[in-house]
């Protein structure tokens, strides 16, 4: 067995090797960076001899002596390289199959999951548009009830305006007489034709007399409650007659035959909305500072801030308000 005086290792068909043709010392291809196919090269020609880098001169080389390997061993081992390179692209293929494969199900499923959500997006969408056109029309609906109501109302103000009106006017030849105390088996006309005597007027132009109800329908004169008012009936034309005689001649419950100096009044009648206006008038505005003269005269209700300022018509509770808004009391 001879060895590579390079490596020191054996020179076989495995490792092939060729022989210096000047001192006959034997080097692996390899060690001599010498490929096999340029060993097979060598062997094939007969003029072609081989010197290693320590021998290389002008001596005349032998003939070349090579070791080569097995062509079927050559043949082994470049199926053996072929097998394995087959195997890795083989290998490489599956797992790019494989991969691939994950890729478009990965794919597949994300596409199915976002067409999903885009189409739940679109029905929401749909869903939304028509909630925000219901609610716009419901939006809509609700201002024209406001509307609706609030013509209604208004409507419904004028309405109530004209029949207090109406009422009010009906009681024209009407008036009241106030402070007077209520008394057991009393007698309304007897009293009203005394009044009228102390104003210096007809007793016969009263055509009836009777007392409003109240809440009692009799009271002594221990009881803390005033005492109704008692409606008087005159012919016509007489009742403006009685309100200016009663401004310039004060009475009391004297005339009437009583111990009593407490006031007795007289006024236009007023009807129930009329009355219950007049009292609203005076405590939202009279007591508050508002308006410093509250009064009733020829169905209206009249207020005037100050002496002398402008007279406004209360005809209902929205005329009370205006007039809190726009007048404010002294203490605000």
């Amino acid at each position: 067995m001879v060895k590579c005086f390079k490596c020191t290792k054996t020179v076989t068909k495995k490792s092939p090797g060729v022989q210096c043709g000047k001192c006959s010392k034997w080097i692996h291809g390899v060690c001599a960076s010498i490929t096999t196919e340029q060993l097979n090269a060598l062997v094939a020609t007969d003029s072609v001899d081989w010197k290693c880098r320590n021998c290389t001169g002008g001596v005349k080389p032998k003939r070349l002596s090579c070791i080569l390997p097995d062509a079927e061993e050559e043949d082994n081992t470049d199926n053996e390289s072929l097998s394995n390179m087959a195997q890795n692209k083989l290998t490489q293929k599956i797992l790019n199959d494989i991969r691939r494969e994950v890729r478009d199900i990965i794919t597949s499923e994300l596409q199915s999951t976002l067409q999903f959500y885009s189409d739940k997006i679109d029905e929401y969408e749909e869903k939304i548009a028509v909630y925000e056109c219901n609610i716009k029309m419901m939006e809509d609906q609700c201002q024209d009830l406001k509307h609706s109501v609030k013509n209604a109302m208004l409507k419904y103000e004028i309405l109530e305006q004209k029949m207090n009106a109406m009422e009010q006017s009906q009681m024209c030849n009407f008036i009241e007489i106030c402070g007077v105390k209520e008394a057991i088996d009393e007698n309304p006309l007897d009293i009203a034709s005394k009044i009228c005597s102390n104003l210096q007027l007809n007793p016969k132009t009263i055509l009836k007399a009777y007392r409003k109800t109240g809440k009692k329908s009799r009271t002594t004169a221990a009881d803390k409650e005033p005492s109704p008012p008692i409606l008087v009936a005159m012919q016509e034309g007489c009742r403006d007659k009685w309100l200016e005689a009663a401004r310039t001649i004060q009475l009391n419950n004297t005339v009437l035959g009583s111990e009593d100096i407490s006031r007795i009044n007289v006024r236009e009648a007023l009807t129930p909305s009329s009355a219950f206006m007049l009292w609203k008038a005076k405590k939202e505005l009279k007591e508050t500072g508002i308006c410093k003269f509250i009064w009733f005269k020829n169905g209206q209700i009249l207020s005037r801030k100050e002496e002398k300022e402008k007279i406004f018509t209360v005809r209902s509770i929205s005329d009370i308000e205006r007039l809190k808004l726009n007048m404010p009391s002294k203490s605000t």
